[in-house]
């Protein structure tokens, strides 16, 4: 008996407190238990950090009105699921560009990115060990509602060192949101690998 519930403990200290039920809970308990799509093309859900769709990433001129300094398109590519940006497309803007080619299917491995793209995130608005940076971010993919967000919900766990029920609860407040089960999974994962899952 005593040799069961050890086991017991520490099989349950190896798996995360969350679940990909607790975060869709989170995501669609504002609307009472659906997912919603966004009522905005894009909000600040964070201090200089903006998730969007594609329209806005590919309108210069809005960009600069909100004073955008760097883009981190997370459907980078030529394909009809990716935004078909680049730096030649703001060469002249002094926007920051860096592109990562996601698909929006639960079973692409997203988290291989995730270091990537918090670093790109930190390079404009820091981190919480750092000096706060006066850039601006916008996070788009298609939709700005799964890839992007993920990308964002990443960096607010191993950056902003929030945990993960917290940065999806921040984030969800300032825009609708919807990664897919994958990438919820592999955002519990990574979380869990910092201690803050």
């Amino acid at each position: 008996m005593a040799e069961e519930q050890e086991v017991s403990r520490a099989a349950s200290s190896l798996s995360p407190k969350t679940t990909v039920k607790d975060l869709q809970f989170i995501i669609t308990e504002p609307a009472g238990g659906f997912y919603m799509m966004p009522n905005d093309a894009y909000n600040e859900v964070f201090n200089g950090i903006f998730i969007g769709e594609a329209s806005t990433a590919m309108n210069e001129g809005e960009l600069q009105d909100l004073g955008i300094t760097h883009i981190l398109n997370a459907a980078h590519g030529n394909k009809y699921y990716h935004v078909q940006t680049g730096p030649d497309y703001y060469r002249g803007s002094g926007i920051i560009y860096h592109g990562i080619p996601a698909m929006d299917m639960f079973t692409f491995k997203l988290d291989r990115y995730f270091d990537e793209a918090c670093d790109f995130i930190a390079k404009a608005v820091g981190t919480k060990n750092s000096e706060k940076l006066n850039g601006k971010i916008y996070v788009h993919c298609k939709e700005g509602v799964s890839r992007s967000a993920s990308l964002v919900l990443a960096y607010l766990v191993r950056d902003q060192e929030m945990e993960l029920k917290e940065a999806v609860r921040i984030v969800r407040s300032k825009r609708e949101i919807s990664p897919n089960d994958g990438f919820l999974q592999q955002l519990i994962d990574y979380s869990s690998k910092l201690g803050r899952a």
